[in-house]
């Protein structure tokens, strides 16, 4: 298994060129083919996933004004690409225009593919050396959990992310995927410290009014949510320390994320939040409400980031590592 992230990216472009492959040489077979873009899909959605959130950041700090500029034209296509998957999966097209509109997407995929691996990954593995190593064990790390997220999605019933998802970006079962990021003025070191001291939660965290440590892999959390008082328990399953640190919740309604921390200079560092939201009962259950939650997180990390920033220092720092749960 390659851990190298220019190696693994450009395995994923082959993946998705054969698969595509395969699709025009089953003309006539329309089950097949249907079968085909399923796949497809699922694997431009994760690869996706995996250089906005880990790949294109790291890029863009080395690579500088250039890296900003090679990223920023990728994800415009990468957004083309999202909305072309979204029409395919929703079920509204049928025959020539299914087919059309698959071919248009994969198009665009071809030429994004041509330039980024003409551009963006030389321009990498020149710049970026043994970093690239690093990269793409993170990589190759989410990727596995995304890819079980999606089985497991299928398995119950709930389809792709895609398929799941509507253009506000709320999952059609009530649950949500919310996502910010923002650049903080202090080391990834000093980021990463602060985050592990949960109990400080309260003093940026809209709504939250108490966090408290159970031992170093359980939380228990009090917090006003849609106006009602609610208490939960969470367990981190996964912390390497200034890289990430992921959490499950353990009793009430479901919420788990992973936070990262991606170094763009020395006293600069991009902290990106996601989190898997499912609102309870009818109140919660409405698309305003995401849009509230959503704006909360936004306000939690600009708040972090003046917390952080006004101090200069952490309050305190837990640099042990939690290891993913073996499957």
């Amino acid at each position: 298994m390659t851990h190298n992230a220019v190696e693994l990216i450009k395995a994923d472009h082959d993946k998705v060129e054969s698969l595509y492959q395969q699709y025009q040489g089953a003309t006539g077979d329309s089950p097949r083919q249907r079968t085909l873009v399923e796949k497809i899909c699922r694997e431009l959605e994760i690869h996706a996933a995996l250089e906005e959130s880990i790949f294109y950041p790291a890029v863009q700090a080395k690579l500088g004004t250039e890296g900003r500029d090679l990223v920023k034209e990728a994800v415009k296509e990468h957004k083309e690409m999202k909305q072309a998957i979204s029409q395919l999966q929703t079920g509204s097209l049928t025959g020539a225009n299914y087919d059309s509109t698959f071919r248009k997407m994969m198009s665009g995929v071809q030429h994004h593919v041509r330039e980024e691996e003409g551009e963006m990954l030389p321009k990498a593995q020149r710049q970026m050396g043994p970093e690239l190593d690093r990269l793409g064990q993170q990589m190759q790390r989410r990727k596995e959990e995304l890819m079980a997220h999606q089985t497991t999605a299928g398995q119950s019933g709930q389809g792709t992310l895609a398929q799941r998802k509507t253009v506000a970006g709320q999952d059609v079962d009530g649950s949500s995927t919310i996502e910010h990021s923002i650049d903080v003025s202090v080391p990834v070191r000093t980021a990463y410290n602060q985050w592990t001291q949960f109990e400080e939660f309260p003093r940026f965290m809209e709504g939250v009014q108490q966090v408290t440590q159970l031992d170093d892999t359980h939380l228990h959390w009090q917090a006003t949510v849609g106006g009602k008082d609610k208490e939960w328990d969470a367990m981190i399953t996964e912390q390497v320390p200034d890289q990430r640190i992921a959490w499950t919740n353990t009793t009430g309604a479901r919420n788990a994320g992973v936070v990262t921390f991606h170094r763009l200079a020395e006293d600069e560092t991009r902290i990106m939040l996601q989190i898997d939201y499912e609102p309870e009962g009818v109140i919660e259950n409405v698309g305003d409400m995401v849009g509230v939650v959503s704006a909360r997180i936004r306000g939690d990390l600009q708040r972090f980031k003046d917390f952080i920033e006004s101090r200069g220092t952490e309050t305190g720092a837990w640099r042990g590592t939690v290891e993913r749960p073996a499957k």
